[in-house]
């Protein structure tokens, strides 16, 4: 949110790309949270902490909403409705999205809406409705790519479940096929364009029906903790055995209530119930993810792993676009479509028995869901690193930061230092501090890690002793050419002064900080007498050096999204 803020009021960019991070090549956002980017461009008076708070109020509020007229345009009832937008906006998926903290996944609303689009569209039959349909498909898609799938999922298992409708049937088909070519059409270039800036990897020279089916060293993408075990879904008050499980673990928690109020509305109402027991349990079996595990280990048949169907699905969206990491997010399928079903427990308008039950029903499933999930209550609150010493920087004139914590170490501590001191200072910077995006833009490190002097910081950064004894007239030279004018450390939690050698060698080469606090500091690039003809000769050989790098080593380490 800060990038695309400072992209447009401080750097004067495009919104959507920016020189902020990646330096000195830069780093498209448009697929990164671009709903919520929009908002922050238009409030650039909110800090990026307030301006947060204010994008899950703004979500979570659109999520009970648009679930709400979802519940009704199912149900035809007010009460079906109110069922529907509680349970979803108190479901164990909203709240996990939200403590998860990637924000284009907090616009679950997509879901209800497009699906209340498509309840009306099929019941009036009207074109304006189909087109409704198509434009939120492409909305989804284009906000997040999970949901636009999951949107589009539900969607087809919905239509197919519900094709025949007498002499209408033809006319029907029409629509949907109006629909679905409106949304593919403007959807599958913007997937290229995402895929071109975030590769899933090199895909082999084969079409994509041996692609899926047969084996060529396809990567396995969802790590076992983003894999839903069978047991969570009504497993309530599980503890975290892991910081992993603490980050990741949320959002599996149906509940028994509202799984109960689904059950009863498919007994109410089952010709209506039914396509959404198909979403539902879609959602579950892909969630499962790539090989089905239990307690953390995969199950196994005749000695392999049992293979689920996310592993072909990931295949073609490789193939096409990009894979999906994190299965559990489809669950998102199964609340939405649950709470639906729970809407249909309840069929009129006017106050009855059932009205009375059923209602309040609701509430307490919210409250069971909400001590039951394994979320921590209050929720987790995240503040910047203090780092108001780098502020200092801002009244510096132009220029760039090095990072040297991500120049040495891409781990979750300097990825949050890096963040920190960022706001602070608001400087360029080579790093791209979000995990797993960072693979998708290294250019940047590898233009400042391939550098001997940066290298050669990494034991003193790690508190062993040593001494900076080459001739870094180059590194110095390259680096300032590209525009660095700064270096700076943020040394692990801030609690612990900054390295001892580490602060005798930086002072010998760079000169005295120009800022600095306990457990960070600035020190200023010195600029090197060099002609220009020297200078040009340095940079073509580093640049060359730099994507031979990108090429052959990829990513920073522990970067990678790719596992086995």
């Amino acid at each position: 949110l800060w990038w695309m803020q400072a992209s447009v009021w401080q750097e004067g960019e495009f919104p959507f790309a920016t020189h902020l991070i990646n330096y000195p090549i830069g780093m498209d956002l448009y697929p990164i949270e671009p709903l919520n980017g929009i908002v922050a461009i238009l409030l650039p008076f909110l800090s990026v902490v307030s301006l947060s708070n204010v994008l899950v109020f703004i979500n979570m509020t659109l999520t009970g909403m648009a679930g709400m007229w979802f519940g009704r345009e199912l149900s035809g009832s007010r009460f079906g409705g109110f069922v529907a937008g509680t349970l979803l906006e108190g479901s164990s998926v909203m709240a996990f999205f939200v403590h998860v903290g990637v924000g284009e996944l907090n616009h679950l609303w997509w879901l209800p809406l497009g699906l209340g689009f498509l309840l009306r569209a099929r019941r009036t039959g009207h074109w304006p409705w189909f087109l409704a349909l198509s434009a939120t498909l492409v909305g989804a898609m284009l906000s997040c790519f999970y949901l636009g799938f999951f949107l589009a999922m539900s969607v087809a298992i919905y239509a197919l479940s519900t094709l025949y409708d007498g002499r209408r049937t033809p006319k029907l088909l029409l629509l949907y096929a109006l629909a679905a070519g409106l949304a593919i059409g403007t959807v599958y270039p913007v997937t290229q364009w995402f895929a071109s800036s975030y590769k899933s990897g090199s895909i082999p020279d084969v079409g994509l029906k041996s692609y899926v089916l047969q084996e060529h060293g396809q990567p396995i993408t969802d790590p076992p903790s983003a894999r839903l075990e069978p047991p969570q879904l009504l497993t309530p008050f599980r503890v975290a055995q892991s910081t992993e499980q603490a980050a990741y673990g949320g959002g599996r928690y149906l509940g028994f209530l509202t799984v109960l109020l689904a059950l009863g509305g498919l007994v109410r109402n089952p010709r209506k119930a039914w396509p959404f027991v198909g979403v539902a349990l879609f959602g579950v079996v892909f969630a499962f993810g790539s090989y089905l595990t239990v307690d953390g280990l995969p199950v196994t048949s005749s000695g392999a792993r049992l293979r689920m169907p996310l592993v072909w699905l990931n295949r073609l969206l490789g193939y096409i676009a990009e894979p999906l990491n994190f299965p559990v997010r489809f669950l998102a399928m199964t609340t939405v479509a649950c709470s639906g079903m729970a809407a249909l427990a309840i069929r009129q308008d006017r106050f009855t028995v059932k009205q009375l039950i059923v209602v309040p029903l609701s509430i307490l499933a919210v409250v069971e869901v909400s001590n039951g999930q394994m979320l921590d209550w209050p929720w987790a609150r995240f503040s910047p690193r203090t780092s108001s010493e780098l502020q200092a920087l801002r009244d510096m004139g132009d220029g760039a930061v090095i990072d040297l914590a991500l120049v040495v170490r891409a781990d979750h501590e300097n990825r949050w230092n890096g963040l920190s001191t960022q706001l602070a200072h608001g400087k360029r910077t080579q790093a791209v501090p979000i995990e797993r995006i960072e693979y998708f833009a290294r250019d940047g490190y590898w233009y400042v890690r391939s550098l001997p002097l940066f290298r050669d910081l990494q034991p003193l950064y790690e508190n062993k002793a040593g001494k900076l004894d080459g001739d870094y007239r180059r590194d110095l030279a390259i680096v300032h050419d590209a525009g660095f004018r700064w270096v700076v450390v943020a040394y692990r939690s801030g609690a612990e002064f900054l390295p001892k050698y580490l602060v005798e060698e930086m002072n010998r080469v760079f000169g005295q900080p120009v800022a600095r606090g306990r457990g960070l500091a600035a020190w200023p690039i010195p600029e090197v007498d060099v002609d220009d003809e020297e200078l040009d000769a340095w940079r073509v050989e580093h640049l060359k050096r730099v994507k031979e790098l990108t090429i052959t080593n990829g990513a920073a380490p522990n970067t990678g999204p790719q596992i086995r």
